[in-house]
């Protein structure tokens, strides 16, 4: 009853990771770790075909020692290499071989007992054949769903560049913004979800504004008070395109918050302080740095001294106090510093 029992936890690991995963290799550790510690075996080793179909990741696990590789198919040895060609199982006294097939080839296993230890028993073999089964299907899962995550990157990649055409006071110079929205997410401990939702909120924050007039964006002078109402909109109408959008739900909350001020007199909530949410808060600092660094059609460029009293003038009214002082920080780096002077 136990060895069932254990089975059982088995595949509820396999499932935990691949409905929690967002990383192949992060995966294909904590498969490797399963195989190893559940057949007892002294090593473990996974190949899997990375997001480049040229590329591969390995991980080898041996003794109390794990090792990743990626790359071409030179980290392949030769045996990985024919099983990934011959595409059957192999199975031995002290080895175990088996090749993750769903439609085509993704990937492989291979786990081994010393020559001097117990051999693996029919029973294990049935389990490893059943385990592999369900992680080939995780394997597929993961490949749809990094096909599904290209082709959303290069649905953004393709309304960023209409929307900067529309809408050119929607432009960032995004190479230079996503390295400080690094730094600062750095700085600030935010995760790595955090950081990409931030990322992908800098390329949409203004997507709202590609349904209003367009001589109300190119507009030089001073706004109505009609066309400032319609202008306040725009952050509710971006988030309405992109709300079924599974990827980008998290950047939702940025988007639709980024032009309140941490004092309360923003929009579309007059939220203040805390009630603002985090991302909207740092991306609110970084697209006044684009704005002011680089300039705009409307607005001459300013230095680096001159940005940085500005948003000492602006803390508490404007800016989040802790976010303003990690960019001061991160600006008075010296390798920050030349890297933007690389831009001008």
């Amino acid at each position: 009853m136990k060895k069932y029992k254990t089975i059982f936890s088995i595949f509820h690991t396999i499932y935990r990771l691949t409905t929690t995963s967002d990383d192949i290799a992060n995966f294909m550790i904590g498969v490797c770790r399963v195989y190893k510690s559940a057949f007892k075996a002294d090593k473990a080793v996974m190949v899997c075909k990375n997001i480049n179909p040229n590329g591969f990741i390995k991980i080898r696990l041996e003794d109390k020692k794990q090792y990743i590789k990626k790359g071409g198919i030179s980290i392949l040895t030769r045996r990985e290499r024919d099983i990934l060609k011959q595409e059957k199982e192999i199975f031995l006294d002290n080895r175990l071989v088996y090749p993750f097939i769903f439609s085509d080839t993704l990937g492989a296993i291979y786990i081994k007992r010393r020559p001097q230890g117990t051999a693996f028993s029919e029973l294990e073999r049935r389990w490893f054949l059943a385990i592999c089964e369900e992680v080939s299907v995780s394997l597929k899962i993961f490949g749809l769903y990094r096909e599904s995550k290209r082709t959303m990157i290069s649905y953004i990649k393709s309304f960023t560049k209409l929307l900067d055409q529309y809408v050119p006071t929607s432009y960032i110079h995004t190479k230079s913004i996503f390295r400080l929205i690094r730094a600062v997410g750095k700085e600030m401990n935010l995760s790595q979800a955090e950081v990409k939702s931030l990322e992908y909120a800098s390329l949409l924050h203004d997507a709202g504004k590609i349904q209003l007039p367009s001589k109300i964006l190119k507009k030089q002078k001073p706004l109505t008070d009609e066309e400032y109402r319609l202008i306040m909109k725009h952050p509710k109408r971006g988030v309405e395109l992109i709300k079924d959008l599974e990827i980008l739900k998290p950047a939702i909350p940025i988007i639709l918050h980024h032009h309140e001020r941490y004092d309360g007199s923003g929009y579309p909530s007059r939220l203040k302080k805390e009630e603002i949410p985090l991302g909207s808060r740092i991306l609110s600092v970084l697209d006044a740095f684009d704005a002011m660094f680089f300039g705009r059609p409307y607005r001459k460029r300013r230095f680096l001294e001159e940005i940085e009293d500005e948003f000492r003038r602006q803390i508490g009214t404007q800016f989040d106090p802790k976010v303003v002082v990690a960019l001061l920080k991160i600006l008075k780096r010296k390798g920050i510093r030349k890297y933007l002077q690389s831009f001008l």
